[in-house]
């Protein structure tokens, strides 16, 4: 994780599973972008999908390959 910090590899937009960035702050941030939306006479469209099985389905080789893209060593741990 701290590999990933050092080299700026998280956009700030990441916010689930890092310390410090709570899905609440997540909720508060998309919650006051749709207010200033409504506010302006906009609409908002939404789709919601459940990756709840998503990191079963990753290729394992694919990932590592990434990984090693961004730097980390085969052997860290």
């Amino acid at each position: 994780m701290s590999h990933f910090r050092a080299n700026m590899l998280f956009s700030n937009k990441k916010i689930g599973f890092i310390k410090g960035r709570l899905t609440t702050q997540q909720l508060l941030q998309i919650l006051d972008k749709w207010s200033e939306c409504f506010e302006h006479g906009g609409q908002i469209n939404v789709i919601y999908t459940d990756l709840e099985k998503a990191f079963d389905k990753v290729p394992h080789k694919r990932l590592i390959y990434k990984l090693y893209i961004y730097g980390l060593h085969k052997d860290i741990k």
